[in-house]
Parts: C-alpha cells; structure tokens; sequence
C-alpha cells in the first residue's frame, strides 16, 4: 500500500499529459453508493434466519431483542473513564 506523500510524489513527477488523462479518469468515475439507511430488528431477523439458519422463533426473538434494545437508555460510561 502506498502512502499518501508516495502518491503526491508519483503525481508530482506526471507529465502534462498524464495529468489530465490522470485527471479525467478520476472525474469520469462513478458516484459512489449512497449509504443506506439502518435495519430494524425484523428485517435483521429477517435476513438472519436466511443466512444463519435460525429457526422462526429465534428470528422473532432476535427481533424483539434488538427493537427493544433500542428502547433502553443509554448506559453509563464505565468509572475509569
């Protein structure tokens, strides 16, 4: 992996003509995804039972598990923090 002033120095060293097909290929890509937005406890569930083999019940109780955490409150730092 090449670190960041490893890079600006190969970019430093490009000529004119490379710059600007360097340039154009970094503008002529794609958009990246837009993040999505987060699951609920069903449709975790819901994927679980697909990927991991739970059975119903213990999907649905995944699901309660994890709506309902999202319902405690916060918990308190530990002391040594």
């Amino acid at each position: 992996m090449s670190t960041l002033m490893e890079i600006e120095a190969a970019i430093s060293r490009l000529s004119a003509e490379e710059w600007r097909e360097l340039r154009g290929w970094v503008i002529a890509r794609p958009e990246p995804p837009a993040p999505s937005k987060p699951k609920t406890g069903a449709e975790l569930a819901a994927l679980w039972r697909n990927r991991f083999h739970l059975t119903t019940q213990e999907a649905d109780e995944l699901a309660a598990d994890l709506e309902t955490g999202l319902e405690r409150p916060p918990q308190p730092p530990p002391v040594w923090e």
